[in-house]
């Protein structure tokens, strides 16, 4: 059996600092020959947490993509499995499982099922396993749990120009699985493969947040790999909820489809960059905004 990287990517002043803990303590009783790294981006690297036998990597920057980069180059396992801060495996054999998956389907890459519950869950779960191609690989290839040959992702990568952190702040992950099977990788999402991912925040302001930089991210790179037609359909989609939003007199879900529907024109159009180094007064002001809004909520 193959040994496995499990690589984890975090902010400082995230406001998960609890859930992370939680993420470490499930991975250490995962079974098999793996190892725990953990991606800490922030300001201070004085400030980065130390757990027993994580690899603790501190980067100055704030940029999933890139962070997630920057773990598979330090990591050792045979396997590399990228999670965020709040999401892990229920599974303890997940290592036995997927990579008995790979070998017995003769697939280069997984992706994996939700365990989730709440009004906005992170994704869509399925209940059957999904081929991912070329139709299947938008709503299937989901980030955390995704599994992948160290050797095959280090041909690829995640593009660092798109993902939270940057201005495109989304869509890395169809990025990347596009790119693989254009390069012919075979991958499949595996409904038995769970991944626990507790529900989205569903604040009024920061729905609206989300949706500006998810849908630049969107837009631009559905224009990018020329899915015309599925673009012009979320489009035209987000424009109809946005109507049936002010007539039902929503204004919040009708300003964040607004907000979307603008997003996705622009995305295509506004040059992509890597993400910059973030000021730790801004890091900080992000943080107390984010608390307050999910005291509101609470």
């Amino acid at each position: 059996m193959p040994s496995i990287s499990f690589i984890v990517s975090t902010i400082e002043y995230s406001g998960r600092e609890d859930r992370l803990r939680q993420v470490i303590a499930m991975l250490a009783q995962q079974q098999g020959d793996h190892e725990i790294v953990l991606v800490w981006q922030g300001q201070d690297d004085g400030r980065a947490p130390a757990f027993p036998g994580v690899k603790v990597i501190p980067v100055r920057f704030f940029s999933s993509s890139a962070a997630r980069n920057v773990g598979a180059s330090v990591a050792q396992g045979e396997l590399l499995c990228f999670l965020d801060d709040d999401t892990f495996p229920v599974e303890r054999d997940f290592l036995r499982r997927v990579s008995d998956a790979m070998r017995d389907r003769d697939i280069d890459f997984v992706t994996c099922n939700i365990a989730s519950s709440g009004n906005v869950m992170a994704g869509e779960a399925v209940d059957r396993d999904v081929v991912l191609d070329r139709k299947s690989i938008i709503p299937h290839m989901w980030e955390p749990g995704l599994t992948i040959r160290r050797a095959d992702f280090e041909k690829i990568g995640f593009d660092p120009t798109i993902g939270i952190g940057c201005i495109h702040g989304s869509s890395e992950g169809f990025d990347l699985g596009y790119r693989l099977l254009v390069a012919g990788y075979r991958g499949q999402r595996l409904a038995g493969l769970l991944i626990d991912h507790p529900p989205l925040d569903t604040a009024g302001d920061y729905r609206v947040e989300r949706s500006f930089y998810y849908s630049l991210g969107n837009g631009a790179v559905l224009v990018q790999h020329r899915y015309y037609g599925t673009y012009a359909w979320q489009i035209a989609k987000t424009f109809g909820r946005f109507g049936i939003s002010l007539l039902r007199g929503d204004r919040a879900r009708a300003k964040a489809s607004f907000v979307r529907a603008l997003c996705m024109i622009l995305g295509p159009l506004i040059p992509r960059r890597p993400a910059r180094i973030i000021p730790l007064a801004s890091a900080v002001a992000v943080a107390e905004q984010a608390k307050t809004i999910r005291d509101l909520a609470a």
